[in-house]
């Protein structure tokens, strides 16, 4: 099978590095659509220990697309490049998780526009994306270094709070709630690290990792 992007097959072997980012988005799950059992949930670039993997235990319906080969048990996966769109599911979602997904892909705009689509009224669309304004990114930067997750080769595009939010407002829904996955480092350096996964939460614009909630609007 052929691809268009071909950089991204650096992600073949990939497992979810930060468990703090996806208890988060299953906590935000269920904030906002409460029981999970039924749900049918899309987890876009799913990989083993993502939301799928672990809602599919609670009874949702999982589904996933991946532009690598995948296999988890119990959850339905469609190998495909999303820069040639969603392939065809024949219903529609309560919950699409995208986790460090938009910046992969050459047409954000076209992602976020597409989601929409295959959306419920009322559902939910959570994204997660590298903060370019990490607050180590900005000490990074201020010294003529470069930023940490932000850039790589295999991203076309480059995100902050306000940026991110903006692609998902400007594209058909209402932002929930925005918070990170860690500030300065996370509990999978150090027990320390607790702390800054909630100050996060509360300063999102210095995290690591952007959570973004929205609702599709009507």
């Amino acid at each position: 099978m052929t691809f268009t992007d071909q950089k991204q097959q650096i992600f073949e072997n990939f497992e979810v590095p930060d468990p703090i980012r996806i208890k988060k988005v299953i906590k935000l799950i269920r904030k906002y659509l409460g029981e999970i059992k039924g749900l049918n949930i899309l987890e876009c670039g799913i990989t083993n220990g993502g939301v799928a993997d672990l809602l599919n235990k609670e009874g949702a319906n999982c589904f996933g697309v991946d532009i690598n080969p995948r296999e988890i048990t119990g959850v339905k996966i469609i190998q495909v490049d999303l820069n040639e769109g969603f392939p065809e599911f024949n219903i529609k979602f309560d919950v699409i998780f995208a986790g460090e997904v938009i910046e992969h892909l050459f047409d954000d705009v076209k992602f976020i526009q597409n989601c929409r689509d295959l959306l419920k009224s009322n559902s939910l669309l959570i994204i997660t994306v590298p903060n370019l304004l990490f607050s180590a990114n900005r000490l990074l930067m201020l010294f003529g270094k470069m930023p940490l997750f932000a850039h790589a080769p295999y991203h076309y595009h480059i995100y902050n709070k306000k940026t991110v939010e903006n692609l998902i407002k400007e594209n058909g829904f209402e932002i929930l709630k925005t918070i990170s996955s860690h500030l300065l480092f996370s509990t999978r350096r150090n027990k320390l690290g607790r702390i800054f996964e909630i100050l996060g939460d509360f300063f999102p614009s210095f995290g690591a990792h952007l959570i973004i909630s929205a609702r599709k609007s009507k």
